[in-house]
């Protein structure tokens, strides 16, 4: 079993049952290797969350990248689309992380000061600069980094990572094809990013 595959049922554990409720040993058994193998490629529990959420923001980093480059010439506020899309379509690909962020976002912790730190705050960093170029330019309203984060990670994504809840409502992208996902992306995308434009 590879790591990657190791480290996508870790956090897919951690977003379902939290960093207290998933149990290694049960991990393991699930995944059908022997008790200690976590423990030998990993380390501790603690040493596999931190594995599994750098592995998680890692393959969203390399999607966002590779969205932006196929950008291409395109100006900071095409690229922020571009990456803003490719971030619905890989949390419905993943829902994993952004649930194991809501997990650890309930309260103060060492975790939540590492995901913010080492992935949230550099991410919302490189945003802010594209908003606040755009700002200046005269080409967007100005918005807070908090207030467009939340808008993006909890309420885009919502209909993806609390998919539960989104099937109660019949427009959701719960009851769409795959293939309509570009479309809720591209769509929710626009009216966020619309709604910061001016003229």
């Amino acid at each position: 079993m590879s790591d990657d595959e190791l480290l996508d049922t870790a956090l897919l554990s951690f977003a379902q049952l939290g960093y207290e409720g998933t149990s290694v040993r049960d991990l393991c058994r699930q995944l059908g290797v022997s008790h200690n193998l976590i423990h030998q490629r990993f380390g501790t529990k603690d040493e596999l969350w931190y594995a599994a959420v750098d592995h998680g923001f890692a393959a969203l980093t390399q999607r966002l990248m590779e969205a932006v480059v196929e950008e291409g010439g395109g100006d900071d506020l095409g690229r922020l689309r571009a990456a803003l899309v490719s971030f619905v379509e890989v949390t419905a690909d993943s829902p994993a992380l952004v649930r194991v962020i809501n997990q650890e976002g309930v309260s103060q912790s060492p975790r939540l000061a590492y995901i913010y730190e080492q992935h949230i705050g550099r991410a919302m960093k490189v945003v802010n600069g594209i908003l606040d170029r755009l700002a200046v330019e005269g080409r967007v309203r100005p918005v807070p980094g908090a207030v467009f984060y939340f808008l993006m990670a909890n309420g885009a994504t919502g209909p993806l990572t609390l998919p539960a809840l989104a099937s109660c409502f019949p427009d959701s992208p719960a009851h769409k094809r795959k293939s309509d996902l570009r479309r809720y992306a591209v769509s929710v995308v626009d009216l966020l990013v619309d709604g910061l434009v001016i003229g």
